[in-house]
């Protein structure tokens, strides 16, 4: 099953440095420190979701199968409500904070697309043979392999040092990044 750790880890190293992106500067203004607190509470579902580990069942194919839809879904799910949540964070107070959250939604977008494709490849995957099994499961998560791809949505939120400055002092990316530490 090292393609499922390759997806946990994957999703993981996606909100690290979504989270990593809410740096370390000085001073910012209120506004800004409000508002990059609401973007990153908006991936805080997200931060839970795809560090969560499924449940797999070595001894019960069709378990396994389930457990990985299930994480498949509550990830796709996490995903849509981060978007949703990001709709709403409003205007920002800094110069392309907008552009940011633009980047940001697009990449959520895609990555959400790509754990729905790989809960549909799961639907066709028969649970009676091991070597069906074997051939089914890496292909239903191809999908998300190719999500190492990605361009960096964080790129904007690290050149802009007052948003930088905001999100250090954030509490929900204080969180976000608490949740994806590599510890846990």
């Amino acid at each position: 099953m090292g393609t499922r750790r390759f997806t946990c880890t994957l999703a993981s190293a996606f909100v690290l440095v979504i989270a990593a992106g809410c740096g370390n500067t000085g001073n910012a203004d209120s506004d800004a420190v409000a508002w990059t607190d609401r973007v990153c509470g908006a991936l805080s579902g997200f931060a839970r979701a795809a560090t969560s580990q499924p449940q797999v069942h070595g001894t019960d194919p069709a378990a396994t199968v389930r457990g990985l839809g299930d994480y498949f879904s509550a990830t796709a799910a996490a995903l849509q409500g981060s978007i949703s949540e990001l709709d709403a964070v409003g205007p920002s107070p800094v110069e392309g904070g907008d552009e940011y959250v633009a980047r940001l939604k697009g990449a959520l977008t895609e990555i959400r697309t790509r754990f729905d494709t790989a809960r549909g490849q799961l639907a066709g995957v028969d649970t009676s043979s091991v070597q069906a099994m074997s051939v089914a499961l890496p292909a239903a998560v191809a999908p998300l392999q190719e999500l190492r791809n990605l361009a960096d949505p964080t790129d904007g939120l690290r050149a802009t040092d007052e948003l930088r400055a905001a999100a250090d002092k954030a509490a929900n990316c204080q969180q976000v990044r608490s949740t994806t530490s590599p510890a846990r």
